[in-house]
């Protein structure tokens, strides 16, 4: 077994113009591996499994801790610390068996129990996952050390990617007592169940993770050494990249990905939705809640020059739900699904919106109240101010403005906006994480409630057959494109650079990124 050394860069600053050449072949010598990966510097690298959120932290959970599923070297869900499940004939009740050789760090037994207490204390911190495993699984109980029950609420064919996500990692109790608020803050603060143990953590800098010996499948992993480094210019990793010092990035500055197309730059898709929302809520202008306002603001959006401004490899919005999504039948969900809007034939889309603003009160844009378009940044607001642009344009609307504000999650929250940027990256690869929003308001915050939503996505969410389970969420599409509670415009994809001359083995999933099972060629 060869033992890589991958160095594995976090960054999160602004691009910045490089000039460089193709990549060179990688550093290799004494069997080290160097890697780059961006992420949010030191805030986001928080390694409680039961509080993180951000990206970089999760990313990071997945090569530290295991749940009772993983992902493998395909890109596959499979049995990760348990060794086997049995699903019960209604599909309600899951029992799992924990392999006998799933140890923690410190040579202690992984138990049913140390689930049983992730689960409620995911459950306990009101976190951004608080709700991932409580809101399918009923109840939950350690039958003895081994053994792990789930009672779910309804039948749920995607349980696996939940139980495969970080936030439904097991916890020791010990540990997270012993330590309190300081627990998972410092290497030995903490034990780890996953492939790799934390052995430094240099805040501000990076942070050290070495293959664990005793991990039940470290024979066949090939890595190592994880160096994780914290650093601030997205701009140090292309030129690190380019000069072959490292291997892997997930952030390239835009101005240079047109160059860096062919020498390394793949693109992959976000699993995304890039939208306006309208404020439906109590705080919301009155203006809004008229359906033919809605969609005449909707059907105006130029959708096409919005992704030639942005210039990014985006997927024209016609659905909620992004392409990727394929059935027994090789059909992909997105031409299933009936579009939301003609992207064909803008002219035409110009022109009913005129008609629809008419009959809403508001012919050429008369009389229409001034509104508040809230952004989270400067790309954002480029955007935003397009899509303005379009409505004054062909609707005479001249009173929305776009407005960037620093608490804008927060804004958003509370209602305080009349439009807003929104997009939901799913956080598994299963529809119903695209779906599941407009069901939560507190997470979608249109303050959208719809009984007849709610129905078609707990029909789809409660049965195993595709056909049925399909239908129901075209229904949910139609509702949603009937409804508007959002204006879909765009799915992006995302970007990394990737030394595929002489590496391979990179796992990616939704955002986070496993590096498990990089080898070189």
């Amino acid at each position: 077994m060869k033992n890589l050394h991958l160095k594995l860069t976090a960054l999160a600053a602004a691009a910045a113009m490089v000039i460089g050449s193709v990549p060179a072949a990688s550093v290799f010598a004494d069997d080290k591996l160097s890697i780059a990966v961006t992420g949010g510097g030191e805030s986001s690298m928080v390694l409680n499994t039961s509080l993180t959120s951000a990206l970089n932290g999760l990313s990071t959970a997945r090569h530290l801790f295991e749940g009772l599923y993983k992902l493998d070297a395909n890109n596959e869900l499979v049995l990760g610390q348990a060794e086997k499940v049995e699903i019960s004939e209604d599909s309600l009740t899951w029992t799992f068996t924990l392999r006998d050789d799933a140890t923690w760090s410190d040579g202690v037994a992984v138990k049913a129990a140390d689930f049983v207490y992730g689960f409620d204390s995911l459950a306990s911190n009101g976190g951004d996952y608080s709700s991932l495993v409580s809101g399918v699984v009923s109840s939950y109980e350690a039958t003895d050390d081994k053994t792990l029950v789930l009672h779910l609420a309804f039948p749920c064919a995607y349980l696996p990617s939940i139980l495969a996500f970080p936030s439904s990692y097991p916890l020791r109790q010990d540990i997270v007592e012993q330590y309190g608020e300081s627990y998972a803050t410092d290497p030995d603060m903490a034990v780890y169940n996953g492939p790799y143990a934390l052995t430094g953590w240099a805040h501000e800098s990076d942070l050290t993770l070495e293959l664990r010996d005793d991990y039940y499948d470290a024979d066949s992993i090939s890595v190592g050494t994880i160096d994780w480094m914290l650093i601030t210019e997205d701009s140090s990793a292309l030129s690190s990249f380019e000069s072959g010092d490292l291997i892997y990035s997930d952030m390239c500055p835009d101005e240079e990905k047109p160059r860096m197309e062919g020498n390394g730059l793949y693109y992959t898709s976000g699993n995304n939705n890039y939208c306006v929302m309208f404020n439906l809520g109590p705080n919301g202008n009155e203006v809004l809640k008229d359906a033919k306002v809605r969609e005449a603001l909707s059907l105006t959006i130029d959708r096409a020059r919005i992704i030639n401004i942005r210039g990014m490899n985006d997927e024209m919005g016609k659905t909620l739900a992004p392409s990727g999504f394929v059935n027994a039948d090789g059909v992909d969900f997105t031409d299933y699904a009936d579009p939301w809007v003609d992207t064909e034939d803008y002219e035409g889309n110009c022109e009913k919106a005129k008609a629809l603003l008419a009959e809403a009160g508001y012919e050429n844009g008369e009389g229409f109240p001034a509104l508040r378009y809230i952004v989270s940044n400067d790309s954002r607001k480029e955007i935003a101010e397009a899509i303005v642009n379009d409505w004054k344009e062909v609707l005479g609307i001249d009173s929305i403005t776009v407005e960037k504000v620093e608490n804008f999650f927060a804004s958003r929250s509370t209602g305080d906006y009349d439009l807003s940027y929104y997009g939901w990256f799913m956080d598994y690869t299963d529809l119903s994480n695209m779906f599941g929003i407009f069901v939560d308001t507190a997470n979608a915050n249109s303050f959208y409630d719809s009984a007849d939503y709610t129905a078609a996505y707990t029909a789809a969410i409660s049965t195993s057959d595709q056909a049925e389970q399909w239908e129901n969420y075209k229904k949910c599409e139609q509702i949603l494109a009937q409804d508007l509670p959002v204006s879909v415009i765009l799915h992006s994809q995302n970007s990394y650079l990737f030394d595929d001359a002489n590496y391979e083995g990179l796992v990616y999933s939704c955002g986070t990124f496993v590096f498990t099972y990089v080898t070189a060629k």
